[in-house]
């Protein structure tokens, strides 16, 4: 294949392919060669505008980290299914930009002073309660942003706050309603209620030899086992290793040695800038141009703060005069450190390109550092050489318990190899086991790979976290099969006891409501269990169950010399008659004006709240939507 390639390469068509390369490198730069690749389609258009394909990865990007982090210790990434967090992401940015089409056909926009605060303000940004640049490009940059795309972030995110908030600040509730449903959650009711245990009924209900049989062979086909796996496995834990090592006095000294040296070479710099951005409005040219002119300012003697003050394109430092704080090396690109480190103290640089544009770089002042004495610092370095070398034990063994793993036909000589003690693990089933490592996802799906459970092999080493690696063996297969009637007797008869004593109990509780209904007299029904009772009970009451006291509130109003009374069932699938006596209306009396106000406002939000996803929807269903 390879010879046939470079024998067809040699030919004429294949001459201008390569030919038309390098004429579009050559006058377009790499990025028209990718995007001939990619077509101009958009993953999708909402009323004629596009979603790119940048916006969907990143926003996939994000919500894949998102999922991730929820997930804690045990997050897997192959366990993600990719497809579908993109569809969903693809699903939200479509609703995203139609609410954001139709915020700017009603003329709503975000000041750029406006993104600037939020940024300024946002603690996430903030070294010692203040904003810092290096913290600010970092973090953006690792979430796939440059700093003008992260600003058209903020400003789409908060357009849709001031979207939600016209539409669900703008609802209000009359007068005559406040007083209505304050008056539905301010009234009290007299309820009585009381328990009928399904398990009282159970003692007296009986099942048939005859009809467990009956109900096994009526549900045999559907009675199977769950497929299990039991496992042996050898652990490789780098902590163990580390257990094991010892660090030498030479090797101390020596790690000591770097540490004096790399604190004399350490340096650190206050430093301050003046930017100019390039971007849409200012090309590479115009930008050099202005930030050559501002130095031929500074030459001839202006102040370097008032004119990054007044000409600098970096909001974070501008107010400051341009100052970025103490820059420790590895901070910023290296263009810009290049440059900031060759300085004096108080000379300016000339021109420097970074990714964001052009800067003027001026030293403020130049700090040292004392390294540590060696008892201080020896704690730490024989931490860090022991982390070390348990780093290169645990990817020395790593390496030697695949090879092992691999050619291996069971556990026993990789363990006796590796000093590794082989363990075992119940049974459990594709849902995992109970413990940590029988719920990992990886180890779990391994567990079930067909290599393993029909070909009897050794998995390749599973890791469960940076620290940690397994090989696991499947020691007993239990496929699905069907149960015996042995086996399920026992849960048949309870299942038939339960499903009795439920219908007897319902039959019981309907009667017991139809006779109190009629006569408002529970003794009689009532005989065998306990009757509680409470007087003005409002719908907060904590000491009535939470089924029992929300279908209290739910039963009509009773009649003159009447009760209403209906039955819930429990958690524990005994039932409770719930009875109602008395509707008590509230009294306003004691209701203040500063509480009329606050459950209107409470009110209006949530009707606000309502309308504006009524709003979404429309908006929504309005949109004139293409996907590819």
């Amino acid at each position: 294949m390879l010879q046939g390639i470079r024998d067809n390469s040699k030919g004429m068509v294949a001459k201008v392919i390569v030919g038309l390369i390098v004429v579009t490198f050559a006058l377009f730069g790499v990025d028209s060669l990718v995007g001939l690749t990619q077509g101009s389609n958009a993953p999708a258009t909402v009323n004629g505008e596009d979603i790119s394909e940048r916006d969907l990865y990143q926003a996939t990007q994000r919500q894949r980290q998102q999922i991730l982090a929820s997930m804690g210790n045990n997050a897997d990434p192959s366990a993600l299914d990719n497809n579908l967090i993109r569809g969903m992401v693809l699903d939200s940015l479509i609703q995203q930009k139609a609410l954001l089409i139709k915020a700017a056909d009603n003329d709503m926009s975000i000041s750029e002073n406006m993104i600037d605060e939020i940024i300024l303000s946002d603690a996430r940004f903030q070294d010692g309660g203040t904003f810092s640049a290096p913290v600010f490009d970092n973090i953006i940059r690792s979430q796939g942003f440059t700093r003008l795309t992260y600003r058209e972030f903020i400003s789409d995110q908060e357009l849709l706050k001031q979207q939600h908030a016209a539409l669900a600040q703008s609802s209000y509730v009359l007068p005559a309603s406040v007083k209505y449903f304050l008056g539905l959650e301010r009234q009290t009711r007299d309820i009585r209620y009381f328990a009928m245990p399904i398990e009282k009924v159970r003692q007296l209900t009986s099942v048939t030899e005859a009809e467990v049989k009956a109900e096994f062979e009526a549900r045999k086909a559907s009675l199977n086992t769950t497929e299990q796996v039991s496992l042996e496995y050898v652990v490789l834990e780098q902590e163990k290793l580390a257990a094991t090592i010892s660090i030498s006095e030479e090797a101390i000294n020596t790690q000591y040695e770097q540490v004096v040296a790399s604190f004399e070479s350490q340096e650190q710099r206050q430093a301050a800038h003046i930017l100019i951005e390039v971007n849409d409005e200012v090309g590479d040219e115009a930008a050099l141009a202005k930030i050559t002119a501002i130095k031929s300012r500074l030459d001839a003697g202006e102040d370097f703060a008032a004119l990054a003050k007044a000409e600098s394109n970096d909001f974070g430092s501008v107010d400051n005069g341009g100052e970025l704080g103490i820059i420790n090396k590895g901070t910023f690109e290296s263009a810009f450190e290049d440059a900031l480190y060759t300085l004096e103290l108080g000379q300016v640089s000339e021109p420097v390109q970074s990714e964001s544009g052009y800067h003027l770089i001026k030293v403020l002042s130049i700090e040292g550092n004392e390294p540590p004495s060696l008892a201080d610092s020896r704690a730490n370095i024989v931490e860090q050489l022991t982390r070390s070398e348990a780093e290169q034990q645990f990817l020395e063994q790593l390496d030697n318990l695949k090879d092992l793993a691999f050619v291996g036909g069971d556990l026993v000589d990789l363990a006796a190899e590796l000093e590794l003690e082989i363990k075992s693990m119940a049974k459990f089933s594709r849902a995992g086991g109970n413990d940590a490592l029988s719920q990992n996802t990886k180890l779990v799906r391994e567990a079930f790979s067909n290599e393993l459970i029909s070909e009897g092999l050794n998995s390749t080493p599973i890791e469960i976290d940076q620290t940690t690696a397994v090989v696991i063996r499947v020691k007993e297969h239990f496929p699905v099969r069907q149960q015996t009637f042995s086996e399920v007797v026992e849960s048949i008869r309870d299942q038939l006891l339960t499903k009795k004593a439920s219908e007897l109990l319902q039959q019981r509780a309907s009667e017991a409501v139809i006779q109190i209904a009629a006569t408002g007299d529970a003794s009689v029904v009532a005989a065998d269990f306990e009757v509680k009772s409470f007087l003005n009970s409002n719908r907060l009451n904590a000491e009535i169950p939470g089924p029992i006291l929300n279908k209290a509130f739910t039963l009509a109003h009773p009649g003159k010399g009447k009760s209403s009374a209906d039955t819930v069932i429990l958690a524990d699938s005994s039932l409770a008659v719930v009875i109602v006596d008395k509707v008590n209306p509230a009294d306003f009396s004691e209701v203040s004006e500063q509480e009329l106000q606050t459950f209107s406002k409470l009110l209006a939000e949530r009707l606000g709240s309502q309308a504006y996803q009524v709003f979404v929807q429309e908006t929504r269903d309005a949109a004139e939507v293409e996907r590819l």
